[in-house]
């Protein structure tokens, strides 16, 4: 692990510098700006400020969407939100950097991190106040101050748009199944819908060697994943509302091993009745709401356990970037918009008529 380590900081710090690039004055980028009882995105033109000493200055080429981009826009904080910066999820390029920053350097490619100084161990409520786009500044804008513990180097065979639907849906679908123990040839693995967490979980599933059950409101969905992605079962939760029950048909009684729960409050208690004896639910999401209840009785008789997945740290996504890169492992983007087209890249996310991730293209394409 030390010598692993030794590398990514060697990678982290040695890569040689690109082009010199003269940096504007002003950057465009999307802020909340209220509307009625909520927000919505509105695109402005600021001042670039000066960094700080500990902060990297990152052109900005991709920015991918997430589900806590839309729940922002629906107000609820106990602050005003007006001027907020939208977006958690950015590559660029370095082209500046503070006079104290020894983690980075000019001209290296990265990632942003949805927490800033997470690096390794267990997450505190220091860590939790600084998600980006959540808590703090996002990073929906051409040019965006970051701290340099809030930047990852991107793999070197990967474009802007790939690298940048990292940070928080693979890193997330990667805790929800690695954090205790690892899928394994004949696990099976369940999970729900279409949506950036559960395409990252179908992917790494598969290479663990499990078996997968996806659960979708679409039929054409479901089939065009099972062509194309590898599930191996699909079960509409509008036919079958009781889905637990199917898991528990098509896997012959067993249930699942590991279930990856993006539904929230109303899918909780199929996703408890759906586990196998000793499985793991990971809970990493609320679309239907963040108060559901897991059943004790469920877990108890069947020596289960369920665990909360907020994204995680650094060391995370270096051991995710290294199994990414062993495997050559692409991931699945539904669509890339233009900068221009900010407005149409968020209706798209709120529709859910997508597989994969949504992403807006702020820079030149590819690598």
């Amino acid at each position: 692990m030390r010598t692993l380590l030794f590398v990514w900081i060697a990678l982290f710090v040695c890569l040689p510098a690109l082009g010199a690039e003269a940096i504007p004055t002003t950057t465009r980028k999307v802020v909340l700006q209220k509307d009625g009882d909520h927000y919505r995105w509105h695109l402005i033109e600021a001042p670039i400020a000066p960094l700080a000493d500990n902060q990297v200055l990152l052109r900005v080429h991709a920015v991918s969407l997430n589900r806590g981009d839309v729940d922002m826009l629906s107000g609820g904080k106990d602050r005003d939100l007006t001027g907020f910066v939208a977006g958690t999820d950015a590559s660029g390029e370095i082209v500046q950097v503070g006079k104290r920053v020894t983690r980075a350097r000019k001209g290296m490619r990265v990632t942003s991190t949805y927490f800033r100084n997470w690096i390794d161990g267990p997450a505190s409520a220091e860590i939790e106040a600084t998600g980006h786009g959540q808590s703090i500044d996002g990073v929906l804008g051409e040019y965006i101050a970051l701290d340099e513990t809030a930047v990852m180097p991107m793999l070197p065979w990967m474009s802007y748009e790939d690298a940048v639907t990292l940070p928080t849906a693979g890193l997330t679908a990667w805790n929800a199944l690695v954090s205790e123990r690892k899928p394994g040839p004949g696990s099976i693995v369940l999970v729900q819908g279409t949506g950036g967490v559960s395409m990252f979980a179908v992917q790494f599933a598969k290479l663990f060697g499990a078996r997968v059950v996806m659960t979708s409101s679409s039929d054409e969905k479901m089939a065009k994943v099972r062509a194309t992605y590898g599930v191996d079962e699909g079960i509409n939760y509008k036919k079958f509302p009781e889905w637990s029950k199917q898991v528990l048909q098509v896997t012959g009684g067993h249930g699942a091993d590991f279930v990856v729960d993006v539904g929230g409050k109303d899918s909780l208690a199929q996703s408890a009745q759906s586990l196998a004896y000793g499985g793991s639910l990971a809970l990493v999401g609320g679309i239907t709401g963040y108060r559901g209840e897991v059943s004790s009785y469920e877990l108890l008789i069947k020596t289960a356990q369920a665990r909360g997945i907020y994204v995680g740290s650094q060391a995370d996504y270096r051991r995710m970037l290294d199994f990414i890169s062993k495997h050559r492992m692409r991931p699945v983007i539904d669509r890339v918009y233009p900068f221009e087209q900010y407005a149409e890249a968020l209706h798209h996310l709120e529709s859910g008529d997508f597989i994969g991730k949504v992403v807006i293209q702020l820079g030149p394409a590819g690598k």
